[in-house]
């Protein structure tokens, strides 16, 4: 997928830093990597590497409290890592062509390593579609429910393979082994995944690739603090891989190629195309899943669009199957559903956005101020309603605007001391999640006020208006430029937020009135 994510369960894909310090696995020490000649770095260029990596390590350690501290820790880190950038410059794989003309140019061996590994597929080829780059394409009608094809666990690029077990030993979280195994992979010339693998692409839209300018136009938005968590999370897991040992690392020269690019490109190839299988091995003591995260070879070529998930691991066939979830007419692309996520989501990790997302919400950040007189009682009876003190609660499009939650927690906080030990002991207390909930009238106003208030803030953080950029987005689709670049994507999602909170603000102003 170009544009894409799915998984049999939802998942967030957020990678954690719990990266394992473990050396007793060395069962692979020796394997070699084909090093192509003249990449090795100068050992002045290695000594000022090393000096930048411990700056960037400590750069990304320091906790922020608020967003100016936060982006500007983000240039920091931005400043490090393009100097890292330049040092790492030999190390770093160069362009075959475009991205798109190489990928094309291997799709024939991808299709006969395929055919060869009991890939079973009939009426599907990879072909590639404007503003999707590469994508799945009906040869002949294809009916709702007809399985498209069926890839066999041995396919599956995960921790388990005989090949990359070492990585189970090395990461906590099931996506971060998926991501350490494909680096090593790509550095293999030989590897039994290089025809799939000379068919992903060298970049991705994801927030990793972001410049600071496209970041920057990010501001006010929802999104913005979690893109630059993203970046700073993985520049952590770079630096910590950076100053691992040799010793502990169980694949000869492994240290000597690893580059900040690499690692990039193999969370973002994660992040944008693991889906999750069932474990095949029993669970190892620090493992809490009954699955593990993995890249599908052809199934993985499908783009999304809203629907059903239809995509499963057959137990019985030991193979992944995926079925069509719609009639698809010959020439036509067959697109799968990704699962529920949000906007936000899906521009951080998958690198794209849904402008017709059913399940698309802005998060405002709610808590209680522990100075306020009635901390505790407010505490008490949002604990009552499964609502935590300090929380992300959302905005939604219409027609239902305000979540239960978020219209409960601003109930909460605008009550007086009888009003909050009346729903303490109420045993109706539940009833608060409920848009007509019976409540006092000045309660009720003060709640819609709040909200109305919130909203408009909110809106005023942006540096232009809904308007100003409705017209931008405009000009350039009448114009016909490239909608998929990554400014555009950036513009029409600052428009899709901004549509849900004047939306939820309209609602508010009516239920003030009313």
């Amino acid at each position: 997928m170009d544009k894409r994510h799915n998984n049999k369960k939802h998942n967030k894909n957020k990678h954690k830093n719990n990266a394992g310090n473990n050396s007793s696995n060395n069962t692979n020490k020796g394997r070699e990597f084909e090093q192509p000649k003249n990449l090795n770095l100068t050992p002045q260029a290695r000594t000022e590497l090393k000096e930048l990596v411990a700056l960037l390590l400590k750069t990304v350690y320091v906790e922020t409290t608020n967003p100016k501290d936060e982006w500007a820790q983000y240039i920091n880190i931005q400043e490090l890592l393009n100097r890292i950038q330049v040092l790492e410059a030999p190390l770093q794989r160069k362009p075959k062509g475009t991205d798109k003309t190489s990928r094309l140019a291997n799709i024939d061996k991808f299709y006969q390593w395929a055919k060869e590994n009991g890939v079973k597929y009939e009426g599907v080829e990879i072909e590639e579609f404007p503003g999707f780059e590469l994508g799945l394409k009906a040869t002949r009608d294809i009916k709702k429910d007809e399985v498209l094809f069926g890839i066999p666990r041995k396919l599956a690029l995960c921790e388990e393979h005989e090949d990359c077990m070492f990585a189970r030993d090395f990461f906590k979280p099931s996506n971060l082994k998926l991501a350490f195994v494909l680096m090593v992979e790509a550095l293999k010339p030989n590897s039994f995944w290089r025809p799939y693998l000379d068919l992903l692409p060298e970049t991705y839209n994801t927030v990793l690739y972001f410049t600071v300018e496209d970041m920057t136009q990010l501001k006010g938005s929802n999104a913005l603090s979690a893109a630059l968590k993203q970046c700073r999370l993985i520049a952590r897991l770079y630096a910590i891989i950076y100053h691992w040992p040799s010793s502990q690392i169980p694949l000869a020269d492994f240290k000597e190629m690893f580059h900040y690019d690499l690692y990039r490109w193999a969370v973002s190839t994660v992040m944008t195309r693991e889906n999750l299988i069932p474990r095949a091995l029993p669970k190892g003591e620090d493992d809490n899943s009954d699955t593990i995260a993995a890249l599908i070879p052809f199934w993985d070529m499908a783009n999304h669009c809203d629907g059903t998930i239809t995509t499963f691991f057959n137990m019985e066939t030991q193979q992944v199957e995926s079925s069509a979830q719609s009639d698809f007419k010959k020439d036509e692309q067959i697109f799968i559903y990704y699962g529920d996520r949000t906007n936000a989501d899906l521009m951080i990790h998958n690198g794209f956005i849904n402008s017709t997302n059913p399940k698309d919400k802005v998060a405002i950040k709610l808590g209680l101020s522990p100075s306020d007189p009635l901390f505790e009682k407010r505490a008490k009876l949002l604990e009552l309603l499964h609502i935590p003190k300090n929380s992300e609660l959302k905005v939604l499009p219409a027609p239902d605007y305000i979540s239960s939650e978020l219209l409960a927690f601003v109930r909460v906080f605008n009550m007086n001391e009888e009003q909050l030990d009346h729903w303490i002991t109420s045993e109706r207390a539940m009833d608060l999640l409920h848009i007509d909930c019976a409540l006092e009238t000045t309660l009720e106003s003060k709640t819609w006020q709040y909200l109305q208030t919130r909203l408009m803030l909110l809106l005023r953080v942006f540096p232009q208006t809904l308007e100003a950029d409705e017209q931008q987005l405009a000009e350039l689709k009448q114009q016909k430029l490239a909608m998929n670049s990554r400014a555009a994507m950036i513009l029409e999602y600052r428009v899709l937020e901004k549509r849900i909170l004047a939306a939820a603000l309209d609602y508010a102003k009516q239920r003030t009135k009313a």
